[in-house]
């Protein structure tokens, strides 16, 4: 089990760095040449990835500031559809029972 860091650019970048901990991360050369079909299937990858790993899954931004039509805002999403939950604070996504 590891540690995930979602939330919006930049501040899931920075929050990554500061406790050691994976987030997606495609160089921006390669994302811009993508569709946002191809950005969302590489994102959706990486979240079933750190699903089957049981990471812990940190939020950068709390849960209740996502931007509507974000991929922050579908990832937690797609995740609520997986059967997670916000913990209390906002700053966490939990499995649910």
């Amino acid at each position: 089990m590891g540690r995930t860091v979602l939330g919006h650019y930049p501040e899931y970048v920075s929050k990554a760095a500061e406790l050691g901990a994976r987030r997606f991360n495609v160089p921006t050369s390669v994302w811009e040449k993508m569709s946002d079909a191809g950005r969302w299937a590489a994102n959706q990858k990486f979240l079933d990835r750190m699903i089957a790993r049981g990471d812990e899954i940190v939020l950068a931004t709390p849960a209740g500031q996502a931007r509507a039509g974000s991929f922050f805002a579908r990832e937690l999403e797609y995740l609520a559809g997986k059967g997670y939950v916000p913990s209390a604070d906002g700053l966490r996504m939990l499995p649910g029972p």
